[in-house]
């Protein structure tokens, strides 16, 4: 009884993490299915016993043990998949980039004409970038959306230029409603300037694997730049990039 407390109270903060960022505005199918199999856990933990006997009553069955079988194989084959999307967004979150290339920052949500805390943080990286490479040029990425007076691209370059980045050293690509139309649009801009296609994306650690994929699709070489992400918004927005990746990669659309 006292082994099963020690697994509810780890669900039970797994659950807060996916709740609370609801309250901040950010809904998307990475709380919804984060907090679903948290109260999966939680159910299976608390009716550990009564759970086990109907697995042992199925297994009498050949119906039953192929049906547990499959579900077992199921959830294997997700376990496995999520772990391996895992190591490579740590990968490309560690990542540092070895030379100067140009910067493509990924566009995210503007409150009217101010750009969201999220896409804050990406231009605060953006700006950092550029501080350290003071040779290099960005391509700020994004159009107007949902509830945007403007769009994300011109957002971004008032928050660069206001921030001390010539405005001479930024592109707009205002156009895509996604990243994979971020990417494809960076590419064009490329080829119009004859620009290199050695590119460094800016975005959060959790979009940054992804990213890559999308850019190696558009002809890119990609190397990342992490922005910082609250603590308390990763397994949301994790969770959502697994379910973006299995689209991208299994289903084969992004």
């Amino acid at each position: 009884m006292r082994i099963r407390y020690l697994f509810l109270l780890p669900e039970l903060v797994l659950l807060f993490f996916f709740v609370a960022p609801i309250f901040k505005r950010i809904i998307n199918a990475g709380n919804f299915c984060g907090a679903f199999a948290c109260v999966v856990l939680l159910a299976a933990t608390w009716f550990c016993h009564p759970l086990w006997q109907a697995i042992r009553r199925l297994w009498t069955h050949l119906a039953g043990k192929i049906g547990i079988c499959a579900v077992s194989l199921v959830l294997l084959a997700g376990v496995l998949f999520c772990g391996a999307m895992s190591v490579q967004m740590v990968r490309a979150i560690s990542s540092v980039p070895q030379t100067a290339q140009t910067a493509v920052v990924l566009g995210c949500h503007v409150y009217g004409t101010e750009p969201s805390p999220m896409l804050k943080r990406r231009l605060e990286a953006a700006r950092d970038y550029l501080n350290q490479y003071p040779e290099t040029v960005c391509i700020v990425t994004g159009g107007k959306g949902f509830g945007e007076d403007i769009t994300e691209a011109e957002a971004m370059k008032t928050w660069l230029v206001e921030h001390g980045i010539a405005a001479s050293r930024i592109l707009t690509e205002d156009k895509s409603t996604d990243t994979q139309e971020n990417l494809q649009n960076t590419a064009a801009i490329l080829a119009e300037n004859n620009m290199d296609t050695h590119i460094t994306v800016i975005s959060d650690g959790f979009h940054l694997y992804r990213a890559t994929i999308l850019a190696e699709r558009a002809g890119l070489t990609a190397d990342t730049w992490s922005a910082y992400t609250k603590p308390l918004y990763v397994p949301t927005y994790w969770v959502r990039e697994w379910m973006a990746l299995f689209q991208l990669l299994v289903l084969g659309h992004g």
